[in-house]
Order: structure tokens, then C-alpha cells, then sequence
């Protein structure tokens, strides 16, 4: 195993999209694994989510993960490694393991090594390894995507927030005290800078990123 402080160190220079994946591709020389990487699933919605795959992955292997509805399940709701087999059938000297959910986004780390599944105590070893650099990775992850942040404004966020619990532009501006044109504007601007394409997926963003929390 390579030094864990080394390790650490290697994670915090991480602050690019090409040195998280140059990251993996030197983790895959070194302890020549067959397949490494970090795969995300951020929620666009409440019932979709766009994947984002960083290191060296086979396009099979790609398709499998984006269509293994099981596996997106685990990692959404588990943290312990476990072998992919064990979800899906398929791949069986492959590790997930899982970062569990942080905000809208969740992730899990993939380590392949031939014969990987006749060796279970082999396996719990590597999990529980890199299970120790998992919220670095994450946050390595964060840094190296990190756009400027949108910000919603505390009027918008006061009527997107009314809105969401089914009040009408009319219903708003009663209780705010403003014009229902005024609201109007402010749920648009809300829709606009959350990408969405009406007021219930602004609604439903809004919930996902924590903004209706407070």
C-alpha cells in the first residue's frame, strides 16, 4: 500500500477535472488495478439524475453502471463495500464502494482486480482502506467541478418557497404584500437560474439543493 499521508497529500492537489482523473490513472499503475475510478450521481430531479465518470472505465462497463437501477439503489442508501456481483450478477472481482448521500449528490469509488471475488478477506481489506479517503475524494471531486455557486435572492427564495406548498402568483402576492407580476418575476428568475424548465422543477431543485430548509 502506498503511504497514507502520501495519499492524502495527492488528494488535496486535486483541483481540476485532469488531476482527479490523472489521480486514478496513477492509482490503477499503481497497485495495477484492472479498472479504477470514482463514478457521481447527481439528482436533476427526484426521479432522474445525471452520472459523471472519472478515471479509466470500459464503455461495457459504463453502460452496465448507468443502466443498473439496483446498484444506483445501494449506493444511494448504503455505505458498506460490496462486491458488484452481488447486485447485478456480473463483474465479479469488482469493489463498490459507496460515499453515501451529500445533499443531491451521491458516489462511490470502483476498484477491479482479477479474481478479486475468491478472495473475500481480500476485498473487505481494500474497502476498508479506501473507505478512508473517501470524503476526501468527494470533496476532490467538489473543487474540481465547482462552478459559481447561483444565488437565489431572499425575496425569490420567499416565493418559491410559498409556491411550493401549492400557493398561486395571486395567493403570494397577498401574502407578501407585492404585486402579483412582481412574484411572477422573482419564480421565473428562480426558474432560470436553477436550469429548469417550470416552476415545479425550480420547486423541486430548490428542495434538492437545501434552499426551502431554512
Amino acid at each position: 500500500m502506498v503511504n497514507i499521508n502520501e495519499l492524502h497529500s495527492r488528494i488535496e492537489c486535486i483541483n481540476s477535472i485532469d488531476s482527479f482523473n490523472k489521480f486514478f490513472t496513477d492509482i490503477k499503475n499503481t497497485y495495477s488495478y484492472t479498472q479504477v475510478g470514482f463514478i457521481t450521481f447527481d439528482f436533476s430531479d427526484l426521479f432522474r439524475f445525471d452520472t459523471n465518470y472519472f478515471g479509466e472505465f470500459e464503455h461495457s462497463f459504463l453502460d452496465e453502471v448507468h443502466s443498473c437501477k439496483k446498484l444506483i439503489h445501494y449506493c444511494l442508501n448504503e455505505t458498506k463495500a460490496l462486491m458488484l456481483s452481488e447486485i447485478n450478477g456480473n463483474y465479479d472481482s469488482v469493489l463498490i464502494v459507496p460515499t453515501g448521500l451529500h445533499k443531491n449528490k451521491f458516489a462511490c469509488l470502483v476498484l477491479e482486480l482479477p479474481n478479486l471475488s475468491t478472495e473475500p478477506h481480500k476485498a473487505k481489506m481494500l474497502g476498508d482502506y479506501w473507505r478512508i479517503f473517501l470524503i476526501e475524494m468527494f470533496e476532490a471531486y467538489r473543487r474540481s467541478t465547482r462552478t459559481e455557486a447561483v444565488k437565489i435572492t431572499r425575496r425569490e427564495k420567499e416565493c418559491i418557497k410559498w409556491a411550493s406548498i401549492g400557493k398561486t402568483s395571486w395567493e403570494i402576492s397577498q401574502i407578501l404584500n407585492i404585486s402579483q407580476r412582481t412574484v411572477d418575476f422573482h419564480l421565473s428568475n428562480c426558474i432560470k437560474k436553477t436550469s429548469s424548465t417550470n416552476r415545479q422543477q425550480a420547486i423541486v431543485k430548490c428542495i434538492l439543493n437545501g434552499e426551502l430548509l431554512a
